[in-house]
């Protein structure tokens, strides 16, 4: 029987098998979108005999399944569609010669957070692979999909307040909508990145007057936070179902801030003694414009420990640098975060990227780094497994992409970037689902090949 990628926490095979093409009755309209998904999935697979299967609601943990395959009957048990979906990735990964085999099947997630970013600012990519990455992400059962869509590269969002910002190459509203419902059938939340106050330069130059004149940090100033409480509204708008927005809030040149009129006049009006504790209240500023629209803000760790003070707890932080702060201090001051470490996490394409084996010995509570000056470059930094760390991601970086190769189409380095990818992100997914256990890195490289290829031929 075909193991599927992430490993199940409990299989049992039986005897005998199914045909793959089920007739589904879901018992609770929760199930709708991970049925249409199967169902399209499905039209390939051999046509001949339908078997009906049950599929019914159960409490259980978020994303846990529940399969049963017998030669009389098929039944699927979830919570949630996000549950649903898992199972039927499950199913589909398990199939063979258009048969499923009679198995037993249990299985829950060890991270709430199992994340991929893609940057669409710095390297265009059309929408078509923003719907393949969303495949990917099924077919792994990773939860979450990072949408970084402003950089200095290039503004992606349509802002409709602001659109002398925009790049010529953008997504529309349309475009972002039907990309929302395509991976909300599929139990995958969509999270939106707008990058403040760093990585800027779009803004700073078509705005001046409202986000100042320091090329890439927008400036501290009521106007300033008028116009990002707009952009932040507009992107909750578009992003409905979105518990999330992440605000970014990293590699910020606040020196830049002490060479600003309107910023030294916010910092003297709100006694903030320096630009550190100015970074702390510029962030604090954007989380409680993020909050006030409902959603769970999230930031990069971008801000050092004079920052903590300033900002709730109830956010969510993603360690990844390890140069601002380490996770052990994050977690000392009683933020929640998440694990997207540089190594072996990333995939900078050309430039920097590890193998899957090499993600099978890293975990969620694990952070490494290439970079001399971080503090997991010579050691890696480990904290407990009973820390607060709700998962992770795997991050992928367009800034390298038109570097390695100059005179490429924009679609042959989306094209190698995917690739990348996809050879990565089930190990990822594995160590995810799966943080304290190891699989045998010579039989997983053989799964993921054999997955690939039935993904390939549906």
């Amino acid at each position: 029987m075909r193991m599927p990628i992430p490993t199940p926490k409990s299989l049992t095979e039986g005897a005998g098998s199914v045909p793959a093409l089920l007739k589904i009755a879901p018992a609770d309209p929760c199930f709708a979108g991970a049925v249409r998904v199967y169902e399209t999935l499905a039209k390939p697979l051999p046509q001949g005999d339908c078997v009906a299967a049950k599929m019914i609601r159960k409490e259980l943990p978020q994303g846990a399944y529940e399969i049963s395959v017998t030669p009389d009957e098929v039944t699927v048990a979830a919570g949630d569609n996000e549950g649903a979906n898992h199972a039927f990735a499950t199913l589909l990964q398990i199939t063979e010669n258009g048969r499923i085999p009679c198995c037993e099947i249990r299985d829950e997630s060890g991270s709430s957070w199992r994340g991929l970013m893609l940057d669409l600012s710095r390297c265009w990519h059309e929408k078509e692979y923003l719907y393949r990455a969303a495949d990917l992400c099924w077919l792994y059962k990773a939860n979450r999909l990072q949408l970084h869509l402003t950089d200095d590269q290039g503004i992606r969002f349509p802002f409709r307040a602001y659109p002398e910002a925009v790049h010529e190459k953008h997504y529309t509203e349309e475009e972002l909508k039907d990309f929302i419902a395509y991976c909300n059938d599929r139990g995958i939340v969509v999270v939106p990145e707008i990058d403040a106050p760093g990585h800027a330069i779009p803004f700073t130059k078509a705005y001046p007057e409202i986000f100042g004149q320091q090329q890439g940090i927008m400036c501290a100033s009521e106007k300033a936070f008028d116009a990002l409480r707009v952009m932040y509204q507009e992107v909750a708008d578009l992003f409905p179902d979105s518990p999330y927005i992440h605000v970014g809030g990293d590699e910020a040149a606040i020196k830049k801030w002490l060479e600003c009129d309107e910023s030294k006049a916010y910092m003297a009006k709100h006694n903030l003694a320096d630009e550190h504790q100015l970074y702390g209240n510029y962030i604090l500023r954007l989380v409680n414009i993020v909050k006030d629209l409902g959603r769970t803000p999230v930031v990069w760790e971008g801000f050092g420990k004079e920052c903590n003070e300033f900002l709730p707890k109830d956010i969510l932080v993603f360690a990844w640098e390890s140069y601002y702060q380490i996770a052990p201090e994050l977690l000392e001051a009683g933020f929640t975060i998440l694990n997207a470490s540089w190594k072996p996490a990333y995939v900078v394409t050309r430039s920097k990227m590890w193998d899957p084996e090499d993600i099978l010995d890293w975990d969620k509570n694990r952070w490494e780094n290439w970079w001399e000056v971080s503090r997991a470059y010579e050691k890696p930094i480990v904290v407990p497994k009973d820390s607060a760390i709700d998962g992770g991601q795997m991050c992928s970086w367009g800034d390298k992409m038109t570097t390695h190769n100059p005179f490429g189409t924009e679609q042959e380095m989306c094209n190698e970037e995917f690739d990348c990818i996809a050879l990565r992100f089930p190990a990822l997914c594995e160590k995810l689902w799966n943080p304290y256990t190891t699989p045998d890195k010579v039989a997983f490289r053989a799964r993921i090949n054999e997955t690939t290829e039935l993904w390939n031929n549906l």
